[in-house]
């Protein structure tokens, strides 16, 4: 295990015990037995540190979300794929400490999402770029849509979904998820139709 994983380890076990405004880099250090600077060369601020904590996933996570995104797109194509990516998100460990933490303390956890949104991005561009290649590939969504931009507005919808209660659709259905994604962004990305 590295030492960001053992930094993110103690970040975590901090967030369980304590939340958010309690949680501090200095109960982190002390949970990670690693001195602050050290941790500061790793998170250069508490948001950032409990957003990657949040957000961290291991091997077996991407390989169930692989499987079960493509099961999901070949079944119902992209609005499929971002549907389920929610309901994994959602009903993953730390999907539902991010809820917990939401419920509890609305306030911190929106500062915290932030930093959330500016660390997740990258890490999740690649998975996404890949999910509308195949996509485009399939005739799913447009020839000249900008794959990388596209990727990361997904992003941003899915965390979206995942983190802010609304109204409109919920959340934990996958057909509610899957009429809601039909309606307002699978119109954005699919081939325009030519009528005659």
């Amino acid at each position: 295990m590295t030492a960001r994983d053992q930094i993110l380890d103690a970040a975590e076990a901090c967030l369980r015990r304590d939340g958010i405004r309690r949680t501090t880099v200095t109960s982190v250090v002390e949970e990670s037995g690693f001195s602050r600077a050290y941790v500061y060369r790793f998170f250069p601020d508490k948001p950032t540190l409990l957003s990657a904590a949040l957000i961290r996933r291991d091997e077996a996570f991407w390989s169930e979300a692989r499987s079960r995104v493509g099961r999901a797109g070949r079944a119902h194509g992209v609005a499929g794929m971002v549907a389920e990516a929610v309901l994994l998100s959602r009903r993953s460990p730390l999907g539902s400490l991010a809820l917990e933490l939401a419920e509890a303390e609305p306030d911190a956890y929106a500062e915290v999402m932030g930093t959330y949104v500016h660390e997740i991005v990258p890490g999740l561009s690649g998975f996404w770029v890949e999910r509308l290649a195949w996509a485009r590939e399939r005739g799913l969504v447009r020839d000249d849509l900008d794959l990388e931009a596209a990727a990361e507005w997904v992003i941003r919808l899915v965390v979206s979904l995942v983190s802010v209660p609304g109204r409109a659709v919920d959340a934990d259905s996958p057909r509610s998820l899957r009429a809601y994604l039909q309606t307002f962004l699978v119109p954005a990305l699919s081939p325009v139709t030519q009528e005659n």
